[in-house]
């Protein structure tokens, strides 16, 4: 018995001798890392030449843009017009919320796309727009790119239907600047600006001609009905009236027809006139020389302007009228629709 306890634990001390040791791959490893602190951008000013605006005027909005990890760094700039009809204090979340349309807002995107390229667009461009962008001063060269700041300015004439301000109302500008890692910074304009009423007529060339007619007819008698036959197109940026009015004399070869605004026509070689957009007689009205409203309910158009295509004239003469030819002028008028 005592031999195999022996030999048993002999075996597990040559076991122990030569048992192989427990070697494990490495769970670790590193590198190096950095990181650096980006500074935000900055509006540092921004301002508008005028605080009163009229369509197809030329403005310049002056701002200075900063960043300390240089120009470079800035991604956009991004300037914004738009009609804020409450006024006051434009707030940033107003300036987002802002798209481009003829009527109310513009917008200037200028976009860093590398080194020392960049873009400059205004819009809106769609829908016959007539906002334009005129000289501008962005960064051009490395020396602007390396610097810190930069004074942005644009020069921008303001749309045809660019919206009227009243009471309290104003277009507001203002500019937001956006780094490369996303900061941003927003600036606006103090004072706003009001924006002045803009009307224009487009009346294509052609001739009224009654021919010959009868001494003494009266409204609605034979031959008094003339239609102007073409297309009168008005635009504007508010409330406008349609409003036309005849030259004073109508002159002939020999003679001279005066207008009577009242349309009595008692003495001799007098006329009058009546006018309506819609070719219906218990509408017209009386033509003087100075301008009458033939419809006062046209309201802010689009920069395609309201056409109005079915204008007639009638006429009356006076009992007593010379034998001639006579010729005067017919004119259409946008006004202000106050």
């Amino acid at each position: 018995m005592r031999k195999i306890v022996f030999t048993t634990a002999l075996i597990l001390v040559l076991l122990a001798m030569f048992a192989v040791p427990n070697v494990s791959a490495s769970t670790e490893g590193s590198v190096s890392g950095s990181f650096g602190i980006s500074a935000p951008p900055s509006v540092d000013s921004i301002s508008l030449t005028a605080t009163s605006l009229t369509p197809q005027t030329s403005y310049t909005i002056n701002s200075t843009l900063s960043d300390p990890d240089k120009i470079s760094n800035v991604n956009t700039a991004v300037l914004k017009g738009w009609y804020d009809s409450d006024g006051g204090a434009p707030t940033e979340g107003e300036f987002d919320a802002v798209t481009a349309n003829t009527q109310n807002g513009v917008i200037v995107t200028w976009t860093h796309t590398g080194g020392i390229t960049s873009t400059t667009v205004l819009t809106p461009t769609a829908g016959g727009s007539t906002w334009v962008l005129g000289a501008y001063s962005v960064p051009t060269t490395l020396g602007h790119f390396d610097g810190t700041s930069f004074p942005f300015s644009f020069n921008i004439t303001v749309g045809k239907v660019a919206t009227e301000t009243s009471g309290a109302g104003l277009w507001q500008w203002a500019i937001k600047v956006t780094d490369a890692t996303a900061q941003t910074d927003f600036d606006k304009d103090a004072e706003g600006a009001s924006m002045n009423w803009y009307g224009e007529i487009t009346v294509p060339s052609t001739t009224v001609s009654w021919g010959g007619i009868s001494r003494g007819v009266d409204f609605g008698g034979t031959n008094s009905q003339k239609a102007l036959g073409v297309t009168v197109n008005y635009k504007a940026n508010g409330a406008y009236d349609e409003k036309a009015k005849s030259s004073a004399s109508w002159t002939g070869a020999t003679y001279t027809a005066t207008l009577d605004s009242a349309g009595t026509c008692d003495d001799n070689n007098e006329f009058a006139l009546k006018a309506d957009d819609a070719a219906v007689i218990t509408a017209a009205v009386l033509l003087d020389a100075t301008g009458v409203t033939l419809d006062d309910t046209g309201a802010q158009t689009a920069e395609a302007g309201d056409s109005v295509a079915n204008y007639n004239y009638w006429i009356k003469l006076a009992a007593s009228f010379d034998s001639d030819n006579f010729s005067g002028t017919l004119t259409f008028i946008v006004a202000n629709g106050i």
